[in-house]
């Protein structure tokens, strides 16, 4: 058996390592946050000696010494999902883009629920792919959410993959925007012409990349009849006729639409009737903070996108909501040019209030452009303060386009701390 280092000690790692070690394999753990009885941050040079691989989880940079120097020894690293994956006896979907991951899985995975399939959501959804081959509770279809981080070091052979979108995002992670997009292409990596990708046909580079690719192209798109789903006149349609109307689903939104024609595209493939599809498409309601409407207070509404992590997700949030949106931006720093967002959003938006550790850039970004309706708060309640006191704001929307790290665990307790914040205003 082989030596594995463990780079990480959060939920993957932890599921990785039990996995190997109950294979035989020798574990060493590695975090460089994390206190552990057999820690070998503080090595050094023998952190290698006699080293097989290593695991490494998403959240570590490449520019780790440790990876630069497994990579300088010729040390192979892989994905706690390349191990998963492997070992895991069913049949494997999985969904990897810039926004809308998360959503389209979890759409997948009650929609084949309600078909009467054993579908089960993993992955970067939260609950790693070895945990589940841990457990033993395999189940007839795995639906995989793949960050960029996981695919980098993954090679997968997926027999059904879909790349829902692509827009700049974890530009402190990658040199160049090329480099992102060539993550997210990597879950085409060993296709085959028996194989499918699920690809929106709308999209310049996704179109380009379909053309290119060896497996058979499922297209989606809200302006072509291409592929099994689209729309036309404000209907889904899969299979050339009508499926339900727009106006009947509850996942509002241009980016829910793309996100369920992926799904309907898919659950066609295996094996989901049309009226189980419609169905589906009628009842589903999205997870929460993603353009979550929270509740309506002195004749304002409230909606929570605390998901809206980039400038991507923010663009989609207030063309969603409408209205004279009040919108709420900042968080932790990912490189994002907001020049851009500010340019799309002149004539959207009233007023912006920005807060967290990106505050001052995305404010000097606003004027840069001419926006000057945006006031720094130092705090999320202040932010909500501000808007609420607007009489030229009905809709206050959280939609931070910044990653919830300066202040927060994670998105959800952004969220959960804004809704908490905005029913205290009932009071």
């Amino acid at each position: 058996m082989s030596t594995v280092l463990i780079m990480g000690i959060q939920a993957s790692g932890v599921s990785v390592a039990a996995l190997l070690e109950r294979e035989g394999h020798e574990i060493r753990l590695y975090d460089d946050k994390v206190k552990l009885e057999r820690n070998w941050k503080d090595a050094g040079e023998a952190v290698f000696k006699g080293l097989d691989r290593i695991v490494i989880s998403p959240a570590i940079p490449n520019t780790h010494p440790v990876v630069v120097g497994a990579k300088e020894r010729g040390i192979p690293i892989v994905s706690e999902l390349q191990l998963g994956f492997e070992r895991l006896p069913c049949e494997k979907i999985v969904v990897t883009g810039t926004n809308g991951k998360t959503t389209t899985v979890d759409m997948l995975t009650r929609m084949f629920q309600t078909a009467g399939k054993k579908a089960r959501a993993m992955g970067n959804i939260g609950y790693p792919v070895s945990q589940v081959v841990l457990d033993g509770d395999i189940p007839e279809i795995a639906v995989i959410e793949a960050s960029n981080f996981q695919l980098e070091y993954s090679n997968l052979h997926v027999h059904t993959a879909a790349l829902l979108n692509l827009s700049p995002d974890h530009m402190d992670r990658y040199p160049t925007y090329e480099d992102y997009v060539n993550a997210k292409k990597r879950v085409f990596l060993n296709q085959t012409a028996n194989d499918f990708a699920v690809l929106n046909y709308d999209n310049r580079i996704l179109r380009e990349l379909g053309r290119c690719l060896p497996s058979a192209v499922k297209w989606i798109s809200a302006k072509e009849r291409k592929g099994d789903a689209y729309l036309k006149n404000n209907y889904f349609y899969y299979a050339d006729e009508p499926l339900v109307a727009v106006r009947e689903s509850k996942a509002k939104g241009e980016h829910n639409r793309f996100n369920i024609m992926t799904a309907l595209t898919i659950g066609g493939l295996y094996g989901v009737k049309r009226e189980q599809m419609a169905a589906f498409v009628r009842e589903y309601r999205v997870l929460p903070h993603r353009v979550e409407y929270v509740c309506t207070v002195g004749g304002k509404r409230y909606y929570n996108d605390s998901k809206g992590t980039n400038p991507g997700a923010t663009k989609s949030a207030v063309e969603t909501v409408g209205g004279k949106i009040g919108l709420i931006l900042g968080g932790s720093d990912k490189k994002e040019d907001f020049c851009e967002l500010f340019d799309a959003l002149f004539d959207r938006v009233a007023r912006v209030a920005v807060t967290g550790g990106n505050a001052e850039k995305i404010y000097q970004s606003a004027l840069k452009v001419g926006y000057s309706e945006i006031e720094i708060c130092p705090d999320l309640k202040a932010a909500i303060d501000y808007l609420a006191a607007a009489d030229d704001v009905d809709t206050v929307l959280l939609s931070p386009a910044s990653a919830s790290f300066d202040r927060y665990h994670g998105y959800e307790e952004r969220g959960n701390v804004f809704k908490q914040l905005v029913y205290a205003l009932k009071d």
